[in-house]
């Protein structure tokens, strides 16, 4: 279920996605839950936001400008005039994946 919808999804999807962000937020969680620094890269934790940013993109279709601060983090921008967002990569991806609040835009949950 994402935003409280099933989905269907291939198992590729499931293995070559969801598998990688599952693993990346339960790396996340467990970080916070023992306070541990995380310690991200653009390469490898960049990469995996930036994915998520083009699927979070997709499923709400509306123009938006998107700072993510931090070391996975990066700008994005589609189309004039939409919402401006500036936040901590993590946090963007903590959001979006259900585990924190977000309102406008940052209601749009991506699968983790």
């Amino acid at each position: 279920m994402v935003d409280g919808a099933e989905e269907a999804w291939t198992f590729g999807y499931m293995f070559e996605t969801i598998l990688t962000r599952d693993t990346w937020m339960h790396r996340v969680d467990t970080a916070k839950a023992t306070d541990r620094q995380l310690v991200l890269t653009p390469e490898h934790d960049g990469a995996l936001v930036s994915d998520v940013v083009t699927e979070w993109a997709e499923r709400h279709g509306e123009p938006f400008r998107l700072q993510l601060t931090g070391p996975a983090g990066g700008t994005w921008s589609v189309g004039t005039g939409g919402e401006e967002i500036t936040l901590d990569a993590v946090e963007f991806a903590r959001i979006l994946s259900g585990r924190a609040p977000g309102s406008g835009l940052l209601s749009v949950q991506v699968p983790f």
